[in-house]
């Protein structure tokens, strides 16, 4: 039986409306930088506000794709999820090379793996609450050693756990080189998620990726400073006409201070929902689709695919 796993126990796909695939309710700064305020995500009360933003506009599920912590603080990710009522998955692996500890950095890849797959299997944090989702991250045009090791690891527990598997690329660079790492270790590409590709909104780059088998994550919606959302749309609508609605992921990856509502920012976690969408589905009603066809098409990417991307056989 297919299942999505959340911090809250293990739920049917059938069940689950809305998702937003990558986000964030609990974070820190990066290890091994300064303390950012702004990446300081850690008010309960704030986030639930934020959380029954989504929920208002229309959202049933979210993915938080926090590692750092590696699950030390996943029981305040459930704590969210139940006073917000919105089921939360959580994640676990490792990010790109500025959030790599020193105990990361000198671990060997079968060591990285054993920790992966006891997180998975066990559970992590004070309450040893189970993930749903693997991570693995890698830098702007390059993967750096420990983010080699840390990849491989991850995409041995992937094989082995069938799990989904988000990939974090720096700026939308060596997403190619994931998925070839992701062979060699045996990972399944149909499980796997290739994200923040809107950072580098390259038609040809992000159809190769597709022709590979991943799912496209496209979330970075409302960050105007890296493209315009027309760019976005544009981009969108044209791998729809390759026959890749079917395949794509959106979300905005809101894991700043500034980008959140109940933090005096903005937009928040409703403008997927209530203004990216409906403008993507106006686009394409004019491009010459009905109505009903423009719906659909919308249903596949908030709704179908992500559930196809977050369930496995549980």
């Amino acid at each position: 039986m297919r299942i999505i796993r959340t911090l809250r126990g293990d739920i049917s796909p059938e069940k689950v409306g809305a998702v937003y695939y990558h986000e964030h309710v609990i974070a820190r700064s990066p290890v091994t930088k300064a303390k950012e305020m702004d990446l300081e995500l850690c008010d309960v009360g704030k986030m639930v506000n934020e959380v029954r933003l989504f929920k208002k506009a229309g959202g049933t599920l979210l993915t938080d794709a926090s590692i750092s912590d590696f699950g030390e603080n996943a029981h305040l990710r459930l704590e969210i999820s139940e006073k917000s009522g919105i089921p939360i998955v959580g994640t676990v692996g490792f990010g790109q090379k500025e959030h790599h500890n020193e105990a990361v950095k000198n671990s060997t890849i079968e060591e990285l793996y054993e920790k992966v797959m006891d997180a998975a299997l066990y559970g992590y944090g004070q309450m040893r609450l189970k993930p749903g989702q693997l991570k693995f991250g890698t830098s702007y045009g390059f993967i750096s050693e420990s983010e080699n090791r840390c990849a491989r690891a991850v995409a041995r527990a992937q094989k082995d756990l069938k799990m989904p598997l988000f990939t974090h690329t720096g700026i939308g660079t060596m997403g190619l080189s994931q998925i070839a790492l992701l062979k060699e270790e045996g990972a399944n590409p149909e499980q796997v998620c290739i994200g923040h590709m809107d950072r580098n909104p390259d038609f040809w780059l992000c159809r190769e990726l597709l022709k590979e088998g991943v799912f496209l994550g496209l979330d970075q919606i409302s960050k105007v400073k890296y493209c315009t959302e027309q760019t976005r749309i544009d981009l969108i609508c044209a791998l729809i006409r390759c026959g890749y609605q079917k395949r794509i992921l959106l979300c905005g990856d809101m894991a700043r201070q500034s980008y959140l509502t109940s933090f005096g920012g903005g937009p928040g976690f409703g403008y997927i929902l209530t203004s990216f969408l409906p403008r993507l589905v106006r686009q394409l009603m004019e491009d010459g689709m009905t109505e009903t066809q423009a719906m659909e098409i919308r249903e596949d990417l908030i709704c179908r695919n992500p559930k196809e991307f977050l369930s496995f056989e549980g």
